[in-house]
């Protein structure tokens, strides 16, 4: 279990990245929402103990890793947003290298562990290739083998499917399934889709502060029967946003078609909406750039 409490963080610059984040996440996969500049990455970095929170507690499985980040180190795995690696070093090689800074220090133990990741990871063919020839998939892939090293307990991997084809994002799904089975999973992400179809239980958090959290399910049936969609011209638009609701709007054959949050029908021609998970989450930045800093 990991308990985060009160977290905040402020950078040198006076950027007040995070603001009283409290979350506890357990076993199996936690879906992390919300738009670029939101700070889930400054959260990421924090739990990893790549840097200090200004305040606030953070504890796994009831240690506190602020004062003793090492006890973390050696159960975490890491895949951050951008990562490099070495030129003209195998995928196979990079492995043992960090494999060998993770402690695993005997070779059959070390072999064992890099060559089943390497099958799970589907690169066992490649793994005498660079890593810098790899593909986005492909890399990304390997950012997930080298997180998994040491078998961890906590997981985090930072918008992890961003750039992906969708045959490759499928697999990386797939992939992170497997391992959330016994470990905590955190994944970090802008990617509506990556959380309905995974994560169990969720978060979205917005200009550093957590807005909605709960399972998606139930954060969707919040919402049901509030949800209404219609198609008018592009003049139409911004008479529309003065007199509803309308948290988000979309392009369809040349004509916008409007979202409106209401508890009641607004206008003859909206139809109602079985709602998902990104109305959930237009809803809730709708709310905040409205003005409404109430966490849920």
């Amino acid at each position: 279990m990991l308990n985060i409490r009160n977290l905040s963080k402020t950078y040198d610059n006076g950027v007040h990245a995070l603001n009283g984040v409290s979350l506890d996440i357990e076993p199996g996969l936690f879906g992390l929402l919300g738009p670029n500049g939101a700070g889930k990455s400054s959260l990421m970095r924090t739990i990893a103990t790549l840097q200090l929170p200004t305040h606030g507690q953070i504890s796994f499985d009831n240690k506190d890793i602020i004062k003793n980040p090492n006890i973390l180190r050696q159960s975490l795995g890491y895949l951050p947003q951008e990562f490099g690696v070495y030129p003209k070093v195998s995928c196979y090689q990079l492995l043992e290298h960090m494999a060998l800074l993770k402690g695993l220090t005997d070779h059959k133990t070390r072999k064992a562990q890099i060559e089943q990741l390497l099958h799970q990871t589907n690169l066992y063919d490649v793994r005498k290739k660079d890593v810098s020839s790899f593909s986005g998939g492909m890399r990304q892939r390997f950012g997930i083998a080298q997180a998994l090293l040491g078998s961890p307990k906590l997981v985090i991997v930072d918008e992890p499917t961003a750039g992906l084809d969708p045959y490759e994002r499928n697999r990386f799904h797939n992939l992170l399934c497997e391992i959330s089975e016994n470990v905590v999973v955190i994944l970090s992400t802008h990617i509506v889709e990556d959380v309905s179809q995974l994560c169990p239980n969720m978060a979205i958090l917005a200009e550093g502060q957590v807005r909605l959290k709960g399972k998606p399910s139930e954060l969707i049936n919040d919402i049901d029967g509030t949800i209404w969609r219609k198609i008018i011209t592009k003049d139409q638009t911004s008479s529309y946003k003065e007199r509803f609701n309308v948290i988000s709007e979309q392009l369809v054959t040349g004509k916008t078609q409007l979202v409106v949050q209401s508890e009641f029908q607004p206008e003859m021609g909206f139809d109602p909406v079985t709602p998902d998970l990104e109305d959930v989450y237009f809803a809730t930045l709708h709310q905040l750039s409205n003005g409404d800093d109430n966490d849920k």
